[in-house]
């Protein structure tokens, strides 16, 4: 079974927000080359180009008023493990199809407001290379 196929409400809330992501990045020169791309590695949301760079971009989506106390952003819930695995499935994929590209970590936040069932976008803020896992880039794989 396919976990990213499952229909909760929080799998629901981050499909939202992926596909406002990606039409972001579209809007914003990008071509969208995977969307949930897994591997033995791990999940990338979506990996995007643009004539230069690779980007692989975590994407954490919030509902407005209903914030952690534990996150002061989307962003902090990308754990230092969780920049690991994105690393690891970067540099897998970007050694097979990002030759001649700078490959880069990026992360998209998505706020949403939700009033009675309607899904709106509040703000989406792109975090340009997010977090350094340069190392992962050099493995070689």
């Amino acid at each position: 079974m396919n976990i990213l196929k499952i229909k909760t409400e929080k799998r629901t809330l981050g499909n939202f927000g992926e596909a406002a992501a990606a039409k972001f990045l579209r809007r914003a020169g990008y071509k969208i080359l995977e969307r949930n791309y897994v591997s033995d590695e791990g999940e990338i949301d979506i990996i995007c180009c643009d004539k230069k760079v690779m980007a692989f971009v975590e994407v954490k989506t919030r509902t407005v008023g209903k914030e952690s106390p534990l996150e002061a952003r989307p962003a902090s819930a990308v754990t230092k493990e969780k920049q690991r695995k994105l690393a690891r499935c970067a540099a897998f994929y970007g050694a097979y199809y990002g030759r001649g590209y700078q490959l880069r970590l990026d992360v998209i936040e998505v706020l949403v407001e939700d009033s009675g069932g309607r899904r709106r976008i509040s703000e989406i803020k792109h975090l340009v290379g997010a977090f350094d896992r340069s190392d992962a880039f050099s493995r070689g794989y």
